[in-house]
């Protein structure tokens, strides 16, 4: 009997320590494409609680997690320019080292630390010198975040009491697009869809004029019915200092568009737009 009873008591043990119960420091997941890069955040959230934090709860000169509870950890799908540093795709704990007017932020590929205990420079991929920014209101929880978002980077914030510090993040998204560009055109060479994307993508981002008049040439060749087509080469055309070609083909892409709108017993929606097009050359 008393075997029964301590093997019960020491299963109800274990089921209390297995219980899941809120935590001080709740932990947060951010993630967030930026260009073709996908970044994630893994960090745990204190609470100001009425304490002074910088200079007080975390002296200046203090190595600190950026967090609470585990090591905060910043993962990116390719490599980023961070400060002056290229850091492979990867990984990496987050910590700071906190002044009263600027934080080095470290990037350290020890990602199993509980805090900053079993830290260790040698292993760090790059440090950021930043400024601190003094927040118009006080944040209450531990804030990180992606803001500023382009194509070609973003700023992680990192925001808690009065206090915030942007770490400038830049990602190779053009060259990476150019590269799935030739990529598909080479595994789908009739494609023309693949094409004018690419085409469209050159274009809205001034690269490589010739190429671009190049596959807008096949779309057509390919298509010449195609009021959009048409309208894009016209685009193409005008960027390119064309403006007679350009109002042409817009002229073009008009009369298919009306046509083709009509067999639809349907508005052209872009009718207002290409005029304006066509006047603006």
């Amino acid at each position: 009997m008393k075997n029964l009873l301590f093997t019960i008591a020491v299963a109800i043990s274990f089921q209390a320590l297995g219980q899941e119960l809120p935590q001080a420091s709740p932990k947060s997941t951010i993630s967030q494409q930026i260009g073709l890069t996908d970044f994630s955040i893994s960090y745990s959230r204190p609470s100001v609680k009425n304490r002074d934090i910088f200079g007080d709860l975390i002296p200046y000169g203090k190595h600190w997690r950026l967090g609470a509870n585990k090591n905060s950890t910043l993962s990116f799908s390719q490599d980023v320019q961070i400060g002056k540093t290229r850091v492979p795709a990867g990984k990496y704990s987050l910590s700071a080292i906190i002044n009263e007017t600027n934080w080095t932020i470290i990037l350290n590929s020890n990602i199993d630390l509980w805090g900053v205990d079993g830290y260790n420079s040698r292993e760090d991929i790059a440090r950021v010198d930043l400024p601190v920014l003094k927040n118009e209101s006080s944040t209450e929880s531990l804030h990180m975040g992606f803001e500023d978002i382009t194509m070609n980077g973003a700023n992680l914030i990192i925001s808690w009491e009065n206090s915030s510090v942007k770490l400038p993040l830049q990602v190779e998204t053009l060259n990476q697009a150019q590269e799935n560009i030739m990529e598909a055109l080479d595994e789908n060479p009739e494609d023309f869809r693949i094409k004018r994307n690419s085409a469209r993508f050159y274009f809205q981002n001034n690269m490589d004029p010739n190429m671009t008049l190049e596959l807008i040439h096949q779309v057509l060749k390919n298509d010449p019915n195609n009021w959009y087509s048409n309208y894009l080469y016209a685009q193409i055309l005008a960027s390119q200092g064309d403006h007679q070609g350009a109002k042409k083909s817009a002229k073009m892409a008009l009369s298919l568009g009306r046509e083709n709108a009509k067999e639809k017993d349907e508005k052209f929606n872009y009718e207002d737009e290409i005029r304006s097009f066509v006047k603006n050359l």
